[in-house]
């Protein structure tokens, strides 16, 4: 008798650089038994693994969509007998997998009408979020798949499915040490799951990010840039002892700050993210380059202007100086700047 240490080498090696064509004819070989969720479980580690992989993407597609048609009636009836929010989310995801987006989206929110406290609802719509990602490469989808991953995840700590959906999020947006985290409870309880398998091989190539910032992760992701923000190589850009600035560089680095200027991590890449969101909205709308924002509270006045190769930030906690603080951001405000 094989022992279980020797089919879990013999499933990782599926899973190793270069074995696409062996995990696919592993994959058939299961759809030949007639174990057909095996296969697909394996064709989604396998998509996964090796992204983009056509050939596996096409044959699992084609799996679930079988899949979900051979399901279908079964599921229908089961909302209309017994009716649970577990069931209004599976047959959620048979109807997206069959491309009946408003259905599926409606089921799903059915699912959370019904029961708000459980995690299936908000997983369903995460998961058409995340293919759409994957597939059409939509930031905006991505976004929306952290969002209901991450209220499913609120709901059920340990969810299995969530924390591998999760994982593939971050390992899409190339944050393996995030990843790692979320593998970490699934890694202990199923070492041999197909999918765990595939996200720890995938972790292994991709190096390590250097910020907790998900949308930072999001920005460096859309744009191919990350911004590596160094106080010795910042210059000094004077400024009124009242204002702080911030000039940040194309790549969203920050280049050059007032001498009163907060310089704290946290801050930088918040201002870094800031600049990076406007200006990917307003290019996805069609607007064009964004030319100033004005953002205001009671702790003050911030600024951003604009500029060839850049963005400056200013900011006041004197809400008062708000037309000075415009009116010396509009000037050549010394040019000059020292080491």
């Amino acid at each position: 008798m094989r022992r279980p240490r020797q089919d879990e080498e013999k499933q990782m090696d599926l899973f190793a650089a270069g074995a696409e064509s062996r995990l696919l004819q592993a994959a058939i070989r299961f759809d030949d038994r007639g174990q057909r969720l095996a296969a697909a479980r394996l064709l989604r580690a396998g998509t996964v693994r090796f992204h983009p992989w056509p050939d596996g993407e096409l044959a699992l597609d084609q799996l679930e969509r079988t899949l979900a048609r051979e399901s279908l009636h079964t599921l229908q009836a089961a909302v209309e007998s017994r009716y649970s929010a577990a069931d209004a989310a599976r047959l959620s995801s048979a109807l997206e997998r069959l491309g009946d987006s408003s259905g599926a989206l409606g089921w799903a929110h059915a699912a959370i009408e019904e029961d708000p406290c459980n995690p299936e609802g908000y997983l369903a719509i995460a998961r058409g979020y995340l293919r759409r990602f994957r597939r059409d490469e939509d930031a905006v989808a991505g976004l929306q798949a952290l969002r209901y991953l991450t209220k499913a995840c609120q709901l059920h700590a340990g969810h299995g499915d969530c924390l591998r959906s999760l994982a593939m999020l971050l390992l899409l947006l190339r944050a393996p040490s995030a990843a790692a985290k979320v593998l970490r409870p699934i890694s202990r309880a199923t070492p041999s799951d197909p999918m765990v398998l595939a996200l720890e091989a995938l972790s292994t190539e991709i190096p390590a990010e250097n910020t907790s910032n998900v949308q930072e992760l999001f920005l460096r992701w859309e744009t191919g840039t990350s911004p590596v923000h160094s106080e010795e190589t910042t210059a000094v850009i004077p400024a009124p002892d009242e204002f702080s600035v911030w000039e940040l560089d194309g790549t969203r680095a920050l280049a050059a700050c007032s001498a009163c200027a907060d310089q704290r991590q946290e801050l930088t890449e918040n201002l870094s993210v800031l600049a990076g969101s406007l200006t990917q909205a307003t290019t996805r709308m069609g607007l064009g380059q964004i030319a100033r924002v004005t953002a205001r509270s009671a702790d003050g006045v911030l600024i951003g202007l604009a500029e060839a190769g850049g963005v400056v930030f200013s900011h006041t906690d004197r809400p008062s100086l708000e037309n000075s603080l415009s009116r010396w951001l509009e000037s050549d405000r010394g040019r000059e700047r020292s080491r």
